[in-house]
């Protein structure tokens, strides 16, 4: 399944666009989701990325996702400083002023406010939970435990922890192909996961899965009680020609639906683009991946030479991605200039920084454009339509987006597990932070109900109102 954020919606979708982690020393970016990527090569891609002058922030790490993972376990968090775990042999804990043979492991920490309390109250929490609780639990499996719990017990909902299954998934969907069902998903605010976009010609699409369909069942197993959408998406994911039960909800009918769907492989191009009529072209666009502003730039000069005098640009439930291809992709069509400032914080500093287009646009000075977005447009979507509706150069369509206004690294851990870590918010040039937030269209056009259920790829002329305002407000335009 494209397995693995939407007006209350968050989490990984299917293919949980958050990038493939990499060593523990090297941070990988992502501002948001979903995967299929032209089978073009990485270390070209790079090239082109550093060709660009994106800097070296940028480049690494910056992904901004409408990935929102729910807190996985409810474990006992605190905080790693100083030398971190000085090993001293054994397999015992000393906590403060405990008194530690000298086959044990100590950890620790500075002489702040708090820190004595804090462990003495971890201490004894410790002890009772592994003397106490009804299943045994070794020291090893407490300390993951505790893991798991530092990362998820943060307050943003973006900070969470992969097992190292839930992580090799989110890199086999990084990978653009996968077997399962072509179904983009991801959880809403009361923990449900919730089908937004389908691929084109999968076969979620040939079995009629909807927009909004609930999952609520895999082969007869409840995903109530799971709170990840990568582990949702191992259940889904299989070899190619094997069949995967699926339980929806759908909300539209107030019914279950049970679909025995074949699973096969899954390519989905992240970007499409055509003329609509003279002078008007479009360019639909379902992530920022790998390759996205490479296709894009062939998309808008390929356009050009058809004709195009402006372009109606459809986000809509598109999740986000790499910022670096945002900002390769606004460098297509604008001149050099900021286009974001960043704050965050980096190895125990804060930061400031600009994220700028560096060289002379590809398209003419009078080109304009309308942006058509979704409550399923969240970070890199939101990022991309900001800036050209705070330079003037884009008109908005559609729903009031995500409001995802931060961004992730993500680091691999020595057991091949991951955690993802909320590290900047970025600011659009009017100054405006969309965080929680979302961008309100200009042009605020709901899809007509008959239809709203319906993918954006499956909508007809006649179906698509948000984009029929599109093409009016650019047929003002065209000389």
């Amino acid at each position: 399944m494209q397995e693995q954020p939407q007006d209350p919606y968050s989490q990984n979708q299917f293919d949980p666009y958050s990038q493939a982690p990499q060593n523990p020393q090297i941070q990988t970016n992502r501002f948001g989701n979903y995967p299929p990527r032209f089978p073009q090569d990485i270390e070209e891609e790079e090239k082109r990325a550093c060709k660009r002058g994106m800097r070296w922030r940028i480049f690494l790490a910056v992904l901004l996702t409408a990935t929102i993972t729910f807190l996985l376990t409810a474990g006992i968090a605190f905080a790693l400083y100083g030398d971190a775990i000085r090993e001293l042999g054994g397999n015992r804990l000393g906590f403060l002023d405990d008194e530690v043979a000298d086959d044990a492991f100590t950890m620790r920490f500075p002489s702040e406010d708090g820190v004595a309390e804090a462990l003495s109250k971890l201490d004894e929490a410790y002890d009772l939970i592994y003397e106490n609780y009804i299943d045994e639990l070794s020291h090893a499996e407490l300390i993951e435990i505790m893991t798991q719990g530092l990362v998820d017990n943060v307050e943003s909902p973006y900070t969470f922890y992969l097992s190292p299954e839930d992580n090799q998934a989110s890199q086999d969907a990084m990978s653009g192909e996968y077997s399962g069902i072509g179904a983009i998903v991801m959880m809403d605010d009361a923990g449900y996961f919730v089908v937004n976009d389908v691929v084109m010609d999968s076969p979620a699409e040939e079995a009629g899965v909807a927009i909004d369909d609930r999952i609520i069942a895999v082969d007869g197993e409840s995903t109530l009680d799971i709170n990840d959408v990568s582990q949702l998406a191992n259940m889904i994911r299989g070899e190619d020609g094997t069949e995967v039960s699926i339980t929806f909800f759908r909300p539209s009918e107030n019914r279950e639906i049970v679909q025995n769907i074949t699973r096969r492989r899954i390519t989905n191009a992240s970007l499409t683009y055509e003329m609509l009529e003279d002078g008007i072209a479009y360019i639909r666009l379902t992530e920022f991946s790998a390759h996205a502003a490479e296709n894009f730039e062939t998309a808008v000069l390929d356009l050009l030479d058809q004709g195009a005098q402006h372009i109606v640009i459809d986000l809509r439930s598109n999740g986000g991605g790499y910022a670096y291809q945002c900002i390769d992709m606004l460098d297509v069509l604008l001149p050099p200039q900021t286009v974001a400032t960043v704050e965050g914080r980096s190895e125990g500093e804060d930061y400031t920084e600009e994220w700028k287009t560096d060289e002379p646009a590809l398209v003419p000075e009078d080109m304009t454009y309308v942006v058509l977005l979704n409550r399923y447009s969240a970070s890199a979507s939101e990022l991309f339509a900001g800036v050209l509706r705070d330079l003037d150069k884009a008109v908005l369509v559609g729903e009031k987006s995500y409001g995802k206004g931060v961004g992730t690294l993500t680091w691999s851990l020595s057991d091949n597990s991951a955690i993802q870590v909320t590290t900047f918010e970025y600011f659009l040039p009017g100054g405006e932070s969309i965080d929680g937030i979302g961008l309100v269209p200009d042009e605020e056009i709901a899809l007509d109900e008959a239809v709203a259920n319906k993918p954006v790829n499956q909508l007809s002329r006649e179906e698509d109102t948000q984009l029929a305002k599109a093409i009016e407000i650019l047929e003002a335009r065209v000389k």
